[in-house]
């Protein structure tokens, strides 16, 4: 019967009222404001019936559904059921009559790429320091340095001059007093932060952050070691660089702000993971360009919610390759080596899975090699300015790549560096042991091979993300 309806030409659809719904129902969809009651709107739902949650046999029944009529008491409350084909057809309103499940959301009439950054952005919040992670101020110790008594301190600004200066007196002050170019746009009042400087050491030395310090290290999202020399005053010596030097900086310095989250870089210990698909090229030779582009997003999405799950953050995309860093999401920066290096085995299970699917379409199977390594990485947001990414550099991400490559020639899957090896050996079980040489590194690396995860009372070791 839907077939042969579905044949009538769509003009005579739109027409002809839902003859599947009762009476009573009709008439109240009818006098709705929102979407028509008519065949061709029913004929769309019933293509879709089972995956609206208000469909019956799932979570209740609609008012306007497919499947008959309801069994359950109706209430014309909206619709928040975002995957419902009709969803965008609502009227400005937005409350559709067709489900009993609240009000409906406001309407995201926002642009496709707008949309993705912002999603993009509150992802990137779980991984960076936010206003309350490092620079609230403390309300206890506002500097009023007038009232500070005053004593000699020496303040060493690297590829300028040691100052010799009073503890009562601004960072910004002592440099121009000595002839230091220090730039300061804004005069010194905390508003454009061109005056910022790096405390490389002494940074206990230096007094809180006041109330308008405060507030522009947030804006710009500054870490405890960058410091307003307009604001800021010490009570021992210390050392520290002048950050903005010429009229590219200060325009530099002038437009970060909360766009940019994470553009100061800083050093964290972390674990990277590299993976890569053994055997794609051949899938892509063979393979229509829709097909390379489900199938990669379809992996990636497998993939990725693995990742998130043990706290890992997606830093970019190589083709169909793919890296992580463990220990920046602030919730889950702990043990970050046996994190990742559990997502590297449920990866592996993940894709044993994927195959299923690819097997059974295309006739073909993935293989993948994880590289694992442990250390201090530089983080920070790199790019043009249109095109920024927050990311990861430094030797331990170059040898985490090196440590995935080795697979190739091992035949394994998951390599791990002895960084990583001493902090996780106890939570799984391990096979091969050798020493390779990478690029890049004139001392071999030594790599472990992962092969499951060990058991204490018949369940295995748990990571902070279990």
């Amino acid at each position: 019967m839907i077939a042969m309806l579905k044949l009538l030409p769509v003009w005579l659809k739109k027409r002809i009222p839902a003859p599947m719904l009762g009476k009573n129902r009709l008439q109240a969809g009818r006098t709705h404001p929102t979407i028509a009651m008519n065949l061709a709107n029913l004929l769309i739902c019933a293509d879709y019936c089972g995956r609206c949650p208000s469909s019956p046999g799932i979570a209740g029944e609609a008012l306007y559904c497919a499947s008959g009529k309801s069994r359950a008491k109706i209430e014309e409350k909206g619709c928040k059921c975002l995957s419902c084909p009709l969803f965008e057809q609502c009227s400005a309103a937005n409350s559709a009559y067709f489900c009993i499940y609240g009000s409906c959301p406001p309407r995201d009439e926002r642009s496709a790429a707008i949309k993705l950054s912002d999603l993009s952005r509150a992802y990137l919040q779980q991984f960076v320091l936010t206003d309350e992670d490092e620079v609230a101020p403390d309300e206890k110790s506002v500097q009023e340095v007038s009232a500070v008594e005053a004593h000699p301190v020496r303040m060493e600004f690297l590829g300028d001059q040691v100052v010799h200066t009073q503890s009562n007196v601004p960072v910004l002050q002592a440099s121009l007093q000595a002839g230091i170019p220090h730039t300061h746009v804004c005069g010194g009042q905390a508003r454009c932060s061109t005056c910022r400087v790096l405390v490389t050491s002494g940074l206990e030395h230096c007094r809180p952050r006041n109330d308008k310090e405060s507030r522009l290290a947030r804006i710009k999202g500054f870490p405890a070691e960058v410091r307003l020399a307009c604001q800021t005053t010490v009570t021992g010596d210390v050392t520290l660089r002048r950050l903005v030097l010429d009229a590219e900086d200060i325009s530099e310095a002038i437009s970060q702000g909360r766009a940019t989250i994470g553009e100061i870089g800083r050093e964290v210990q972390a674990t990277i993971l590299f993976s890569d698909i053994r055997s794609f090229t051949t899938f892509s030779e063979k393979a229509l360009p829709y097909d390379i582009i489900h199938i990669l997003n379809r992996y990636f999405e497998s993939i990725g919610r693995i990742i998130d799950h043990n706290g890992g953050y997606i830093d970019k995309y190589l083709g169909d390759g793919i890296m992580a860093i463990f220990g920046l999401r602030r919730d889950m920066q702990q043990n970050h080596a046996l994190m990742a290096v559990a997502a590297a085995l449920e990866m592996q299970s993940a894709v044993e899975e994927f195959n299923t699917y690819l097997e059974a379409h295309f006739n073909h199977r993935f293989r993948i090699g994880i590289g694992i390594h442990s250390g201090m990485v530089i983080v920070g947001n790199l790019g043009f300015s249109l095109k920024k990414e927050y990311t990861a550099i430094g030797d331990t991400v170059n040898t985490a790549a090196r440590i995935e490559a080795l697979n190739k020639n091992t035949q394994t899957t998951i390599l791990v560096s002895e960084s990583t090896y001493r902090q996780v050996a106890d939570a799984f079980h391990w096979g091969k042991k050798f020493q390779a040489r990478v690029k890049g590194r004139e001392e071999q690396v030594r790599v472990f091979e992962v092969l499951s995860r060990r058991e204490y009372n018949g369940h295995p070791a748990r990571s902070p993300a279990d």
